[in-house]
């Protein structure tokens, strides 16, 4: 009975990580989701990709954070494909972070076989991202960058797209309607 209380690890004789079978309970972002594994939610940041950042709101204190574009694209074509579907995650790295109470898994998702990450690249809804991203794999995630933006999918569109990491948008505070 006690395994079943703790997510499913097991190792893949293909890959390097950890594998992690679940239930995908949400995406936060475009390249943020939320897998639940026997119970435990997991948070997963996409490995290797780093998608446009989305506006973010409090509607309590009336703080505003505006997004990037095509970060609601980015952030609907990924719940398209994984939202409520089964997945399997790789996982290459934990992160913490000082204002999260939590571990963030660094991981490629697959789905049916698929990988999400490359696909996400393929059509265009995100950047590689080189600081989490090893050497090994630097070629096939730049490469499914260039063919993307030579086709002009997704947010490749735009004539000078700025990366997320280069982003820096002001926080407002709207003022409360009476």
């Amino acid at each position: 009975m006690l395994l079943l209380a703790a997510p499913a690890l097991a190792v893949d004789p293909h890959h390097h990580g950890n594998i992690i079978e679940g239930l995908v309970v949400g995406v936060s972002e475009g390249d943020r989701i939320t897998v639940n594994s026997f119970g435990t939610e997991i948070p997963v940041r996409l490995y290797g990709i780093a998608a446009p950042q989305t506006a973010k709101i409090d509607k309590f204190t009336g703080w505003y954070k505006p997004g990037q574009p095509y970060a609601e694209d980015a952030f609907r074509a990924l719940s398209i494909k994984v939202l409520h579907q089964m997945v399997k995650i790789e996982v290459k790295q934990t992160l913490l972070f000082k204002t999260q109470p939590n571990q963030i898994a660094v991981a490629v998702v697959y789905l049916d076989g698929r990988n999400i990450n490359l696909e996400m690249l393929h059509e265009g809804w995100a950047w590689a991202y080189r600081r989490l991203l090893s050497r090994a794999d630097h070629p096939q995630f730049f490469s499914e960058e260039r063919m993307a933006r030579a086709r002009r999918n997704g947010l490749w569109i735009q004539e000078n797209p700025q990366a997320p990491w280069e982003f820096k948008p002001q926080v407002k505070i709207k003022a409360k309607q009476s």
